[in-house]
């Protein structure tokens, strides 16, 4: 009792505003920490961390792993140290400091890239202007509570053996597979029914989330283009578990009945490639419309910008 004392100094003068700020970046560095993981801590530090940033910013496939281990267990850690004067100035907000002027400085040259820059993963999508935003602001109070803190050097070893844990905790939880899974399945070999699957002449294959707007969109693209023509191709559509509750709504308005099938959203814990975002992250994003003839792969829609579904154009392709 007398070591959480001295930790948390009670006797110190400390202003109440100043453990209000050292609580307020606590949270930050731990929402950071959990936005990595999320929506399933696999797929959110492979796929969403390591293969969308890490491995973009120059990271080999090798090393992402580790790093991203060591960055997650960083913020969790110092989400902890914080709240104590324990080396608070000496250690704590210096590294809070350096690892967030880091984390700005690569922000301030992806300043004009749309889009997400993953600060919080998919949980809190942010753009870059406005992640660097929040980051001065952080500085600032970060430098406030060094000016306005005492530094208090009670035990060091708490803090080696704190940060021993986490890291354990992150690389026992979150475990480093030995190689990378490799895909070399086409898109079809992943439909169960056999029928479809086995099926010559065209047919259309679809990766989809239930609740997808731009997915069910491509639904009734489907089936309103299917009712003009009666050789149009049979359908077949994988979706992932996320929203499947959602199924029958999505099917709401659709005329014809079409055969579908349901996987694991993310399944890292094999070493087969068994999941949704295994089969389709990161080079294709949602709704992924595939033409087939036989087995062999006629055109691939995917996403919702350059190569995004096109029902004219599938008409096109189909019957012109």
């Amino acid at each position: 009792m007398n070591i959480i004392n001295k930790l948390f100094d009670k006797n110190s003068d400390e202003p109440p505003v100043i453990f209000f700020l050292r609580l307020l970046i606590s949270v930050l560095f731990l929402l950071s920490a959990i936005a990595k993981l999320y929506p399933t801590p696999m797929y959110g530090i492979t796929k969403i961390f390591e293969e969308g940033q890490l491995i973009p910013m120059g990271f080999s496939e090798s090393i992402a792993p580790y790093f991203s281990r060591f960055i997650i267990g960083a913020e969790i850690f110092l989400s902890i140290t914080i709240l104590f004067h324990n080396y608070l100035k000496k250690l704590t907000l210096p590294i809070s400091f350096i690892m967030i002027t880091i984390f700005s400085i690569h922000l301030s040259t992806k300043l004009l890239e749309p889009g997400n820059c993953g600060c919080f993963g998919d949980l809190i999508p942010m753009t870059p202007l406005e992640a660097l935003v929040k980051n001065i602001i952080t500085l600032i109070i970060l430098a406030y509570i060094y000016k306005k803190s005492k530094d208090y050097r009670h035990n060091f070893s708490i803090l080696i053996i704190l940060f021993l844990l986490i890291s354990t905790a992150m690389f026992a939880l979150l475990p480093i597979k030995s190689s990378a899974k490799k895909n070399d399945k086409s898109f079809v070999s992943y439909v169960e029914n056999e029928s479809f699957l086995n099926a010559e002449g065209r047919k259309i294959l679809c990766f989809f989330d239930a609740g997808c707007g731009h997915c069910q969109q491509a639904v009734k693209s489907l089936d309103s283009l299917s009712l003009l023509n009666e050789s149009f191709p049979s359908v077949h559509i994988i979706f992932s578990d996320t929203e499947e509750e959602k199924i029958p709504e999505f099917f709401d308005g659709i005329t014809n009945e079409y055969q579908y099938q349901v996987i694991p959203f993310a399944n890292y814990d094999t070493d087969e490639i068994d999941s949704y975002m295994e089969i389709t992250f990161p080079d294709y994003d949602n709704p992924v419309v595939i033409l087939y003839d036989g087995s062999r792969q006629i055109r691939l829609y995917e996403g919702t910008s350059n190569n995004e579904f096109n029902v004219e154009d599938l008409d096109r392709i189909l019957y012109k």
